[in-house]
């Protein structure tokens, strides 16, 4: 199969011409949806060209439609997430583009995610991120958007059956130590994390961190 190349100006010409139906699902007017983790870039807003394979079904073989349905059921998200799976990208990402929520995942990224943490919740905490994006919305400012995917990611994580002590690993790993324009640093983020996780275990969510819920 010839791989489908997947552009920044794609994603910028999808959310423009499809801004009522972005904001109708949940997205600040203006702003591009966009989250994304690079091994070799960090965290950033910034989308390079991305080569998908393929559009993930229910029963892929990478096992993301699987987790994301699983994390989708958990937290009673019942809106279609549209998996693309791409190779040799090292990196995930969450955006909208065409009125359709996106997620973005390299496989072989997730596997070294995990080798990263060293734990397999590590991959699993990266697509909790970028699925409570979908979830939470892509709030105008930044840091409140991050600090508001790693809440519900924590929430995810604790209903899955995660450990408080592997929640934040991958987190811890890989984020920053000081803040940068699009994300916090990984300890603002990871007591978030916890905050997300703690409040799953006690059966409470907190609502405020959620800018433009669906």
């Amino acid at each position: 199969m010839k791989n489908l190349e997947f552009s920044r100006r794609d994603i910028l010409v999808g959310c423009t011409a499809c801004a009522a139906s972005s904001q109708a699902i949940g997205f600040p007017p203006g702003k591009l949806a966009l989250c994304r983790f690079s091994l070799t870039d960090g965290w950033s807003n910034y989308a390079p060209s991305q080569y998908i394979t393929h559009k993930a079904k229910a029963n892929d073989k990478s096992g993301v439609p699987q987790v994301v349905e699983r994390i989708k059921s958990e937290l009673s998200f019942q809106n279609n997430i549209d998996v693309m799976i791409a190779n040799d990208e090292n990196n995930a990402m969450a955006t909208v583009a065409g009125g359709k929520r996106l997620l973005i995942i390299d496989v072989g990224f997730l596997s070294k995610m995990n080798g990263i943490a060293g734990t397999n919740w590590g991959a699993i905490q990266i697509i909790a991120h970028e699925v409570g994006h979908h979830i939470a919305g892509f709030s105008s400012d930044n840091h409140r958007a991050e600090l508001n995917a790693d809440y519900w990611s924590g929430q995810a994580l604790q209903r899955l059956g995660s450990s408080e002590a592997v929640s934040t690993k991958a987190i811890m790993a890989v984020g920053t130590e000081e803040d940068t324009e699009s994300h916090p640093n990984k300890y603002r983020r990871s007591d978030m994390i916890l905050a997300g996780w703690k409040d799953a275990k006690n059966n409470k969510i907190d609502y405020t961190k959620c800018d433009y819920c669906s």
